[in-house]
């Protein structure tokens, strides 16, 4: 978001009345730059030669145009894990577009794999309601094996879900409308989050997500279903030394799939630079943490 400065220039322009013993004044009509505002400037005539001022122009901002956040998912240990990406626009186009370039290589470093076919390139996306229809090339439809398909449709999916409103994903390949995918004949017509549960992972954290940098109090939110819907939290600090733990409740658990969404405690004061924010259910044998989730954030 940049701010300009516009620097009007009035620019006087002098007529010299030929044949006649009297002096006349002319009015000479500008125009501010970036303005359609006439600014009018009267000048006296002289008898000095007619002559034209230079052109000013207004300082030119070289600031980068603010990015906007949106969430791309991958694959960590064969389950659905959340990247974040800047962008100019969040809008599902920005964010599948972001999702089809694929993991950076430090997340690759870090284990994420895209399960999309190398190639697939995003054709068009068209938002009716609570549904989106997202128009991807030939490729995405080529490849087999019941977890690549899967994994597939759940990143393409969960990426184009993750704005307020949509909750229904519909497919076409090179124009053509789909209602199933390869020869594994995986139903994608009217796809929705929880189609694709075998690929989720008992508590899905979406926000904060790895790198980000967020505000106190910490917000989180995602997708879990975990024990009488029991999502716990710690925060870490760089030593990974305890700053604040507890629980929250989400919608659903115990076997049914809900979404959780809190505002955690404020963290000890002066705590500044990097934590460590980790969500996680836990053991019904010993109360360890099990399905854990943590991503390292920037306050």
């Amino acid at each position: 978001m940049s701010v300009r400065r516009f620097l009007p220039l009035l620019v006087a322009v002098g007529f010299i009345a030929a044949g006649c013993g009297d002096d006349k004044s002319s009015t000479a009509p500008t125009m501010s730059p970036g303005t359609s505002t006439p600014v009018s400037s009267t000048e006296t005539v002289t008898t000095a030669p007619a002559t034209t001022a230079p052109v000013a122009t207004a300082p030119t901002s070289t600031s980068p145009a603010a990015k906007n956040s949106v969430l791309v998912y991958f694959l960590l240990a064969e389950q659905l894990h959340v990247a974040g990406r800047l962008v100019d626009t969040a809008s599902p186009a920005a964010a599948v577009e972001a999702l089809l370039a694929g993991p950076t290589a430090d997340e690759v470093k870090a284990g994420m794999v895209s399960l999309i076919p190398a190639g697939t390139k995003l054709l068009g996306v068209d938002v009716q309601g609570h549904e989106i229809r997202v128009d991807l090339s030939g490729e995405f439809g080529t490849g087999g094996g019941s977890l690549s398909v899967m994994a597939r449709v759940a990143q393409v999916v969960f990426t184009a879900t993750q704005f307020p409103g949509i909750d229904t994903v519909r497919f076409s390949l090179d124009g053509s409308p789909i209602t199933e995918l390869t020869g594994e004949g995986y139903m994608v017509d009217g796809a929705k989050r929880l189609q694709s549960v075998a690929v989720l992972p008992l508590v899905l954290l979406e926000h904060p997500y790895q790198g980000e940098t967020v505000g106190q109090p910490i917000r989180i939110s995602g997708v879990s279903n975990t024990f009488e819907a029991t999502v716990y939290y710690e925060v870490l600090g760089r030593d990974r030394a305890v700053l604040a733990s507890g629980s929250i409740m989400a919608t659903s658990g115990s076997g049914t799939w809900g979404t959780f969404d809190a505002e955690l405690p404020a963290l000890p004061a002066g705590t500044t630079g990097t934590v460590i924010v980790r969500v996680f259910d836990r053991s019904s044998e010993n109360g360890d943490p099990v399905a854990v989730n943590e991503v390292t954030v920037q306050l």
